[in-house]
């Protein structure tokens, strides 16, 4: 019988292109998006990940792809006025005053914009992990898609394997970091790359970013 926690290799089947527009996509990551999908309940999402912890720490890696082509993609999207405008770059009367207001909902107040996306092929994408198998295989097996522009067919998942691993999700086989590790608690290769990037959720939160020891982007 399986240990609650163990190391575990996660594989996930692609059907489609990805995109993952820069960053790692750790597989706590994914799992507490999934959480909150879920729950609506963000602290939950942030502290019931079943993957072990470290002062702070998820063991579990940045996402692994081999890919196989590459490309762009654009969309065009709506701004969104409380979002994407930046109220010091619009003109202003002598009061200090913008000339007209900004509706929250009309789109007519703030347009339309074209963002451009990399995308790639890969038959596979992997995670190395230390948690409860059972937990992440229940979480992950609704995962229908991933990545960005979803709603757009992009990373259509068409299959799922958790097997046995032989790494804890936060060091390689020679030392290099698998995810962003704050550099007081890598204890692999100290001659890998650094980076000033974020390491535990809330990902977007400027408190959550440090100096660390990271692998290369996706």
């Amino acid at each position: 019988m399986a240990k609650t926690v163990d190391k575990i290799k996660v594989t996930m089947s692609l059907g489609s292109p990805i995109v993952i527009n820069g960053g790692y996509m750790t597989l706590d990551a994914l799992l507490a998006g999934i959480i909150f999908d879920q729950t609506g309940d963000i602290e939950k999402a942030h502290s019931q990940i079943p993957l072990a912890n470290s002062h702070g720490l998820w063991h579990g890696s940045a996402a692994i792809v081999e890919k196989t082509d590459m490309g762009r993609t654009a969309f065009v999207a709506n701004l969104r006025a409380m979002h994407d405008l930046d109220h010091e770059l619009i003109a202003k009367n002598k009061y200090g005053k913008v000339h007209r207001a900004i509706g929250l909902t009309r789109r007519s107040d703030f347009g339309a914009v074209m963002n451009s996306y990399k995308s790639f092929s890969a038959p596979e994408i992997t995670w190395y992990a230390t948690g409860d198998a059972a937990k992440v295989e229940a979480l992950l097996s609704a995962v229908e898609f991933i990545g960005k522009r979803r709603a757009s067919g992009y990373g259509q998942v068409v299959g799922l394997r958790i097997e046995d691993g032989d790494l804890d999700g936060i060091t390689g086989h020679f030392g290099e970091p698998l995810r962003p590790v704050p550099v007081e608690l890598f204890s692999g290769d100290k001659t890998a790359l650094k980076a000033d990037t974020a390491w535990r959720p809330a990902y977007w939160h400027p408190t959550n970013r440090a100096i660390c020891f990271a692998p290369e982007v996706v």
